[in-house]
């Protein structure tokens, strides 16, 4: 099947090519499209003639215009849309069903709703150039958009395939996925291109392998129409014959020069050139004719690399992170952080909220941004749109997992390195898009992959640390502020997991304590959750410690990759979130973080289980406590405050303290609880009599025997030792004659 319907491509080919060379004479006057322009990077544009248009067809036939409306860390609002074709108004729309755009060569237009992006989520919603919604399709995991030149065809890469989309009846053919690929201008042939090699398929169906030898692909381009397609890497342009494979001409850059892009048009290759020095920025046009022989060469768009004044000598921070410096001018100041990493993000109601996993920090719009740290550029991708454009610079090349710095939300056609550049610090990146009506902002954070090319949908992109304990300086002087949860209470307490709160003044049971807590990041007006904080309690009036100055939690875990499943879930651990206690806006300065402190074993690990630790009121007789919080900020400015309860569970008594005589077998609760490594337990007999005292798991496995002997009457005191034993619940039981008691202990690591 495979041969015969090469065999009818390869007579439909060659028709068209002797047609052509009959009909079709290079015109040295037209030796390149009047509408192409390379830009300062390289990348060939394709302009509007409206200068205030926000999008546009690469033919710049239709274009159109739209307002900012509030945004989100990764959401725009797109309103009153318009549509126009040259300078006829197609089509209004309110509020558009996307947050980025894409229009293509016939007007059909690519809405990108990145509403779901906390599950890794993109829904494309077609639209026709008359306003009408076609249909939709949602993928997971998408990084490789781009319509047909024709217009009708929509490319999706994500893994482990590239979907290819004719809009007009909703057709879907699906590919393996490569580096990028291409669809011919009679729409009938997709080219991808992958390591070493370019396929080329018909409806489905591979034609032909041409084996190339390039390792990452920068773009790939297809003609059927002229029997070329034109592959560049950083260095290398080839271009082959369609009819039979072979190469047609290559031609390879030096120095400071580099491939970016291509376009076929007419018989000749024209491809965008990058050249970069330390002070020059500048797009180089060269045109190819189908011998390969060079018929123009010009410049493009220039710019010039303003010197920076780089901060003298190492960076120096209390702390094991690498210290870095900002990526903004100047570098050895703080600028305005809008969203925290692990900041709690609502707006949703009581229903739903997710986790900020990185730093996001507002700039000027087109603000330049530069590298942190010198490196190897492992991605340079977007996972939606013009708008959504990001790099990846990670310290070392190795195939291996490596650790990297993320810069996302930059200018497409400012972006000055790909795949495989070598990056110095303090070098020029790109500029940062505009994101409101007013600013920009960059998310920026340390991710961790695998693999000499990094790719978004393999499910290893890890979120390794909180940024701010690497920037130098974060000369932060404002600690933590806490206020009242409620009008009347301080801090907060429900029993554990749910929204029945409990009156300070009778607190029993099982509980979580939670406080609200806001922070401040320099001098930004953006209120920032605490980034640690502790709990202890007293009882009073004497004074003494029962329960011992614990985490609460640390906003700096890793995770093993960017997507809902830490989105969501972990959200709720870290902050409460119910019909009563409503998490905020992110576009509101002043916000909701209510921390909940007692879902946390102690450690700085977070782990969904730990939902189910609460505070045990009941392993403390009633009375007079008072609860301590301490907060404090990435940079060690902290704050107490305190709130006095009572705790009525029926416990009387004063804990550890018996006749000398007792007059029945009692058991008390160990002390301290939760502890680490080791508690004490104390008991009473009233008589002569064999005692066993065993510690088991929470599966009922019998860990330890404490006592095994006969004992005379009196109190006992034993300490119990955890050793090796992980953190969880565990039970201790005493059993004397006919008394069987058992109670619960937490140990704390």
């Amino acid at each position: 099947m495979r041969n015969f319907l090469w065999k009818c491509f390869s007579i439909w080919l060659m028709t068209i090519i002797f047609t052509n060379s009959i009909f079709s004479q290079e015109d040295e006057r037209e030796i390149k499209p009047a509408n192409v322009t390379v830009s300062f990077n390289g990348k060939l544009v394709c302009h509007s003639s409206v200068s205030n248009s926000k999008a546009n067809s690469d033919n710049g036939l239709f274009w159109c215009q739209y307002d900012i409306g509030h945004v989100s860390d990764e959401v725009r609002e797109l309103l009153a849309f318009k549509l126009f074709e040259s300078d006829q108004l197609l089509f209004t729309m309110e509020q558009a069903p996307g947050s980025d755009v894409y229009i293509s060569n016939s007007g059909i237009i690519a809405f990108m709703d990145m509403k779901r992006h906390y599950k890794d989520e993109l829904t494309i919603n077609f639209y026709s150039k008359y306003g009408q919604h076609l249909f939709s399709e949602t993928f997971k995991g998408a990084s490789l958009f781009g319509f047909s030149s024709k217009g009708n065809k929509f490319g999706v890469g994500t893994s482990p395939h590239l979907y290819v989309i004719s809009v007009p009846d909703h057709q879907v053919e699906t590919y393996e996925k490569g580096f990028q690929f291409d669809i011919s201008e009679d729409e009938d042939l997709v080219a991808v291109a992958s390591r070493g090699w370019v396929k080329v398929y018909s409806k489905g169906d591979l034609l032909r392998e041409i084996k190339t030898d390039l390792f990452y692909a920068r773009k790939i381009k297809i003609s059927s129409e002229n029997d070329m397609l034109a592959v560049i890497d950083k260095k290398h342009l080839q271009v082959y014959s369609l009819l039979n494979g072979n190469l047609s001409f290559a031609d390879t850059l030096t120095g400071n020069m580099s491939y970016r892009d291509i376009v076929l048009d007419e018989g000749r290759t024209l491809a965008g050139i990058h050249y970069r020095d330390d002070e020059l920025s500048k797009g180089i046009l060269k045109v190819y004719n189908q011998q390969g022989e060079v018929i123009v060469e010009e410049e493009g768009s220039v710019k010039e690399i303003q010197p920076v004044n780089k901060p003298e000598g190492s960076y120096k921070f209390p702390s094991k992170y690498g210290p870095i410096p900002w990526p903004f001018v100047p570098f050895d100041e703080i600028h305005t952080v809008w969203n925290y990493y692990e900041q709690h993000m609502g707006g949703y109601g009581a229903d739903w909220s997710y986790l900020h996993q990185g730093l996001d920090i507002i700039t000027p719009i087109g603000e330049p941004t530069f590298a942190v740290a010198e490196g190897m550029v492992k991605c340079v991708l977007t996972l939606g749109g013009p708008y959504y454009w990001r790099m990846a610079i990670s310290r070392e090349q190795i195939a291996d997992y490596s650790k990297g710095w993320l810069y996302a939300h930059l200018i497409e056609s400012t972006i000055q390195f790909d795949v495989g550049d070598t990056v110095q610090i303090h070098d020029y990146l790109g500029d940062i898009i505009q994101w409101s009506e007013d600013w920009g902002h960059i998310h920026f954070v340390e991710i961790q992959d695998s693999g000499l090319v990094w790719r978004y949908d393999d499910n290893e992109w890890g979120i390794t640390h909180n940024p701010l304990l690497s920037f130098q300086p974060d000369t932060d002087f404002f600690a933590p502020i806490f206020e009242d949860v409620f009008e009347d209470s301080k801090f907060a307490f429900c029993l554990n997991e749910t929204s029945i709160y409990l009156d300070p003044d009778s607190l029993y049971g099982d509980i979580d304590i939670i406080a609200k807590i806001k922070d401040y990041v320099g001098y930004s007006i953006w209120e920032q959750p605490a980034f640690r904080t502790y709990y202890w309690v007293r009882k009073i009036p004497e004074g003494d410690v029962v329960f011992p100055r614990t985490l609460g939690q640390m906003l700096n875990h890793s995770y093993d990759f960017y997507e809902s499943t830490h989105y969501e879930p972990y959200a709720t651990l870290i902050y409460k979130r119910d019909e009563f206690l409503v998490p905020s806006s992110w576009m509101d300065t002043q916000r909701n973080y209510y921390h909940i402190l007692t879902n946390n074993n102690g450690d700085s690990l977070a782990d969904l289980s730990e939902k189910e630790l609460a505070f045990s009121t009941a392993d403390y007789p009633d009375g007079d406590y008072r609860i301590f919080v301490e907060a404090f900020d990435e940079y060690g400015n902290s704050a107490i405050d305190s709130m006095d309860v009572k705790f009525r569970n029926g416990v009387i008594g004063v804990p550890y303290v018996w006749e000398k005589e007792p007059v029945a077998a009692q058991i008390t609760q160990n002390y301290p609880n939760p502890f680490n490594p080791t508690t004490r337990i104390l008991y009473s007999i009233p008589s002569e009599k064999f005692v066993t005292l065993k510690v088991y798991d929470i599966l009922g496995r019998e860990i330890q025997i404490l006592v095994n002997q006969f004992q005379k009457a009196g109190t006992y005191s034993v300490i119990f030792h955890a050793g090796e034993l992980s953190s969880g619940i565990y039970f201790y039981k005493l059993q004397t004659g006919n008394f069987v008691e058992t109670k619960k202990m937490l140990l704390l690591r």
